[in-house]
């Protein structure tokens, strides 16, 4: 029996008189690409009104099961690194008479920047026993995050394949949305207590709940090696008698401007040579995907001299190209305006799209620039911005979770981890407060500083581009994105500078898919202290005691002096106690008023450095490895109520 290979529109028959074919039919959808790729397969149950008879219709990660059983999602195997494979097993004999037709679709969790348009291939294939019946291959993806690509309906008596591929820009959400399904995308909410009714009350039907679309997860841990990592972008290596060789050796050339030739050089080389990490890196400054070639000091002639950028970076995708300038400081060298837009009005004249600039600073926000550069050079050529530690979590994260499809590409990116979080690349990643560190810890303690002065909100930056820093290792050792939440009052400087100075006290947020919560980080200067925090809702039913003991289970291993806040429901009330004494005595966090309890707020805080950098004793380590632990600990130890 031959397979069929569909085109957009097309069909084919799934039952026939071939007693070859079974009403047993298996629908694999499969997405395969340089970056692992992670999609979900939905089938949605239609009526002869094209709509769902109700949200049990939605057949998904959370409900993988129709009603009566005759669309059933398989588990899926993850063995595959490079191709992501769904498998839905739709028996036909058994498909309710009032089903006209079951839509077949895939979808990226949200959570992720990724999108189909990132694919090297999406493709439909339908299965009889050993028989594959048909393929749909499907093209000219951009940026879809779900995917309906084909429906298995009826025609008279036989059952039949049509390929659709037709794509939703927002996800599965508005794609299940629009066939009827009542979607519900916020996290799920406990119930009340059933409150028994009188025998003669009127029994008013309880209204279906909506479709929680959003992916239900736990927290992923950190590896079990991390504290004993000499960075975190690396595992322990395995012990040898001797010093390994290196692709890479970190002795080299003397001047900084040599080595931050030769840095620049083996970046661009090993963007170019391992796809994976190439298209990672362009992904995250906003390039398209594509055939990666790079360059090292190009000339162009510009205002009667020559203007030299360190590199260039082209990308190629069908007859489409994207070119950008590099501009490239190691160590202390710093961005220089001028010389930046010099590289502007270079792009500009040569229609190139954009400059990068990348630099051991990182930015105090995600996607901030490393230098201000004049409004109208950027008008029409874009300016990216990306610090070495970003670019080395991008190289940790796809060596050591994505995955790299090549043994020789994938031992390459290692030499390249191993050469880059070297102390002598200059390849720094953050640990240094400031020049203005020192003035501010003193006077916010003497309260001798003042909200007008520029210290405070140089600092104020500093402790953002701690908390990135933060994110960056938290994100490079879990294998997922960890993002630094700015301040609300990020861009009222005049508020940030005032809060500091009168309280001595920087806050930052942290959040992650999976864990309850958000982390708040709050490092308060007049005590030399720091906290790490995070809240978990309570279950709705049930007592105060039982809510009490659930969390209590749950952080069995945490230090006697964590810290467990009690917040009452119907109030601002709240009632603190250390973990230790809850453990010999859980009534102590049951509020005495008999109110229940709305939620948990488990802290740890700790003494931390005041050193402006340079020793694990410094303020920014003491804060990184309270986070780190904090998360290790507590956070990914806590789970929502059922």
């Amino acid at each position: 029996m031959v397979a069929t290979l569909l085109t957009k529109g097309a069909n084919t028959p799934l039952t026939t008189g071939d007693s070859d074919l079974s009403p047993r039919i298996q629908i694999a959808i499969e997405v395969a690409s340089d970056g692992g790729i992670t999609t979900d397969t939905s089938a949605l149950l239609l009526g002869v009104d094209g709509r769902v008879r109700s949200n049990d219709d939605l057949v998904f990660y959370n409900q993988p099961n129709s009603v009566d059983n005759s669309v059933q999602l398989l588990p899926r195997s993850d063995d595959d690194v490079t191709t992501s494979r769904d498998c839905v097993i739709i028996d036909l004999a058994v498909v309710p008479s009032d089903v006209d037709r079951i839509v077949l679709c895939a979808s990226i969790d949200p959570d992720t920047d990724a999108t189909f348009g990132d694919a090297t291939s999406t493709t439909l294939v339908a299965e009889s026993g050993d028989h594959t019946i048909a393929t749909f291959p499907v093209d000219g993806l951009a940026t879809e995050r779900a995917l309906i690509l084909g429906e298995v309906y009826r025609r008279d008596t036989q059952w039949k394949l049509r390929a659709v591929g037709q794509g939703y820009a927002d996800g599965l959400g508005p794609l299940a949305a629009e066939y009827g399904i009542d979607v519900d995308n916020s996290a799920p909410e406990p119930t009340p207590d059933a409150v028994p009714a009188p025998d003669d009350a009127v029994v008013e039907p309880t209204p279906e709940p909506n479709v929680q679309i959003k992916r239900q997860r736990r927290a992923p841990r950190l590896p079990a090696d991390w504290l004993e990592r000499a960075t975190p972008y690396l595992p322990v290596p395995a012990p040898t008698p001797f010093h390994p060789s290196r692709l890479f050796p970190v002795i080299g050339p003397k001047s900084s401007s040599e080595q931050e030739v030769r840095a620049t050089s083996i970046f661009l080389s090993t963007l170019e040579i391992v796809r994976e990490f190439g298209r990672a890196v362009m992904a995250a400054i906003g390039a398209p995907g594509g055939r990666i070639e790079t360059f090292v000091e190009p000339a162009f002639p510009f205002n009667g001299s020559e203007a030299r950028p360190d590199g260039l970076i082209r990308v190629t995708r069908g007859s489409t190209t994207w070119t950008a300038l590099v501009e490239v400081k190691i160590g202390t060298r710093r961005l220089d305006a001028e010389q930046v837009g010099t590289y502007l009005a270079v792009a500009k004249d040569r229609k190139y799209d954009a400059v990068i600039t990348i630099s051991p600073q990182l930015s105090p926000t995600a996607g901030g620039w490393g230098v201000q550069p004049d409004a109208r050079s950027v008008k029409s050529v874009a300016l990216h911005h990306i610090a070495w530690e970003e670019i080395i979590t991008i190289a940790s994260t796809t060596l050591h979770h994505t995955g790299v499809d090549d043994r020789e590409r994938s031992r390459l990116l290692h030499e390249y981890l191993v050469y880059a979080t070297h102390p002598a690349s200059g390849l720094g990643v953050f640990d240094d407060m400031g020049k203005s560190w020192v003035h501010v810890r003193d006077g916010v303690k003497t309260r001798t500083i003042s909200a007008r002065d520029s210290a405070p909100l140089d600092v104020c930056e500093h402790f953002d581009r701690l908390i990135r820093h933060c994110a960056l290792q938290l994100t490079a050792m879990l294998g997922q994105r960890v993002q630094a939440i700015p301040p609300a009052e990020h861009k009222d400087t005049v508020s940030r500078a005032r809060q500091l100075a009168d309280s001595g006290k920087l806050f930052g947020t942290l959040r992650t898919a999976g864990v309850v919560g958000a982390l708040i980080v709050e490092a308060d200067l007049t005590r030399d202290k720091a906290s790490c925090s995070v809240t978990v809702p309570a279950s709705r039913s049930g007592r105060p005691l039982t809510h009490v003991n659930w969390l209590l289970r749950q952080l069995s291993d945490v230090a006697p002096k964590t810290r467990i806040t009690v917040h009452h429901a119907g109030c601002r009330e709240t009632t603190a106690v250390l973990i230790g004494d809850a453990r010999e005595q859980p009534t102590l966090l049951v509020p005495a008023d008999g109110r229940t309890i709305r939620e948990f707020t488990v802290t740890v805080e700790q003494t931390v450095g005041t050193k402006r950098a340079g020793s694990s004793t410094a303020f920014a380590a003491t804060i990184t490895h309270l986070v780190n632990t904090f998360y290790a600990d507590v956070a990914s130890s806590l789970k929502l109520p059922s």
